[in-house]
């Protein structure tokens, strides 16, 4: 018992000189770091471009001038004027789009959000002010102008609402909706590429079984009347007569890429078997028709007739009845040349058992051109784009060296797949890599990836080269950009200027909240 009341005594006297225990309060008055703060008012002028003098207010930076550093989304700018109540700095040639801030030592005081005015911005005159709401992957253009979108979202400018838009919908040139497409249901799945057949009707390829009430009865691939709906056929049946989509052929798993040529569809994609139906065949209880499924292993790539039936003249191994090996990895990205002949890019060294390191160039039969693009990548690539105009290849990927050249993630080719060495890009940080780029008929190259700076200039995302593979000077105000670009489609207005409609999967573009499509202006 002693021994319990002596423990409780040592228990209250440490407990007592807790209390006592007094400590300042870091805190205490509000007082700010330094003294110093970087008003978030909107400066004057509001908006500007680079060289203009910009007044941001401000206290408490008087006595810090000669620490003072001022950013513009994190370049650092001029300051020519300090006062007690405010900052005059020029906007430096290299700012962007962004947060402004001081910095003093290791702190950081951050002010408003700055729009830099520069040769780059979003197209007034698209009309798109919300956007789709998810993916948007591809696009046709009509010879009327409208625009065919297609992808992965089930509202676009929030007109799905009461009924949705399944992954596809026609625009004007302009954005606008056009409510004449007859899809009904739309697709049950994505929607990643879309060609053109010579009879003017659609190719259209992804990951789905249905397109509006055709139920279950496509695999990946189908071909659309010019208008939206389905191309259709009747068949007889084993009960009745039915109809159906007249393309009849697929595949078991996803496709990435068509493309049409001497009226023949190749596909590329994520699969490892052509499947077709087959019709007047009963189910096991011989009471009501069944899908029967025909497969043959074809791999990755397959050439479809334009009733969907199989294409053994390509890539075809006809002893064994299914398709050679392809390449031994996945393909990435495709591009095809107007002579027919397919170019794949991935994560492969081999095609058909031959040297492919990550590039390979397909003949019209699916055999390997074993003389283009030199030795290739050592490493991934990720996407190939061609500009008719100015006759080069951009590749994209993880790759530090192209046909035994450094090429750090980008690489430029000429129509014959010899390096362009007047194109050289600059080194990446440790982990940043880039996902798409692409050049487009005035020269100037958009590049989107995981990047924070080039050239040791801020560029977070999305980013424009010149040809040489230098930042292009006067280009740099769209801001920091979070997301994935899928495709990049080039037009030009009424003045001849380029248009280039973004699309893809982000939320933002410039500071501005705009859904996975947007037009920009180079002006």
């Amino acid at each position: 018992m002693r021994i319990i009341t002596i423990a409780a005594l040592l228990m209250l006297v440490i407990t007592a000189c807790k209390k006592e225990e007094k400590f300042d309060d870091p805190y205490a008055g509000g007082q700010e770091p330094l003294g110093v703060q970087l008003s978030t008012e909107t400066p004057a002028p509001s908006e500007a471009a680079p060289g203009t003098m910009i007044l941001f207010k401000g206290k408490g930076l008087v006595k810090h001038k000669d620490a003072l550093r001022f950013n513009f989304n994190g370049e650092s700018a001029e300051i020519m004027k300090v006062d007690s109540a405010s900052i005059q700095v020029k906007v430096p040639n290299t700012a962007s789009t962004g947060v402004t801030s001081v910095t003093i030592g290791d702190q950081i005081f951050f002010g408003p959000i700055f729009r830099v005015r520069g040769n780059l911005d979003i197209d007034n005159n698209y009309k798109v002010v919300v956007g789709a709401s998810s993916w948007v992957n591809d696009v046709y253009r009509y010879a009327d102008g409208r625009l065919l979108l297609i992808g992965d979202f089930l509202d676009y400018e929030r007109k799905g609402i009461v009924r949705p838009i399944s992954r596809i919908v026609m625009t004007s040139r302009d954005g606008e909706m056009d409510r004449s497409l007859q899809s009904g249901r739309g697709a049950d799945g994505s929607l990643n590429s879309i060609a053109a057949l010579p009879n003017g009707k659609l190719v259209v390829a992804g990951s789905f079984a249905s397109y509006d009430i055709h139920q279950a009865e496509i695999h990946n691939i189908t071909v659309l009347n010019s208008n939206g709906s389905l191309d259709s056929v009747s068949v007889k049946t084993f009960t009745d007569r039915d109809t159906v989509p007249s393309f009849n052929g697929g595949t078991d798993g996803r496709i990435s890429k068509v493309f049409v040529h001497n009226n023949r569809i190749t596909a590329i994609g994520n699969f490892n078997y052509y499947l077709q139906f087959v019709y007047g065949q009963s189910d096991y209880l011989k009471e009501r028709d069944s899908l029967v499924t025909d497969s043959i292993l074809v791999r990755q790539l397959a050439r479809f007739h334009p009733d969907g039936s199989l294409d053994s003249s390509f890539n075809y191994d006809l002893a064994r009845h299914r398709s050679f090996d392809g390449p031994n990895g996945p393909i990435a990205d495709a591009y095809q040349q107007a002579d027919g002949k397919i170019i794949i890019v991935g994560r492969f060294t081999r095609y058909n058992g031959q040297p492919a390191p990550y590039i390979a160039r397909i003949n019209t039969d699916g055999s390997l051109d074993p003389g283009f693009a030199g030795t290739g990548a050592d490493n991934t690539i990720g996407s190939i784009r061609f500009n008719e105009t100015t006759q080069r290849f951009i590749l994209s990927g993880q790759f530090i060296k192209f046909d035994g050249s450094p090429a750090a993630g980008l690489v430029m080719l000429k129509a014959d797949g010899t390096v362009d060495a007047q194109f050289h890009a600059q080194a990446r940080a440790s982990g940043e890599n880039y996902w798409y780029a692409q050049q487009l008929s005035n020269g100037m190259i958009v590049v989107n990836g995981s990047f924070n700076s080039y050239q040791g200039v801020h560029r977070s995302g999305f980013m424009v080269l010149d040809n040489k593979g230098s930042l292009a000077q006067g280009y740099n105000n769209t801001g920091d950009f979070s997301g994935t670009l899928v495709k990049v489609f080039e037009t030009t207005n009424s003045s001849g200027q380029t248009q280039a409609l973004l699309m893809g999967r982000f939320g933002r573009f410039n500071e501005k909240d705009i859904s996975n499509v947007v037009r920009l202006l180079f002006k």
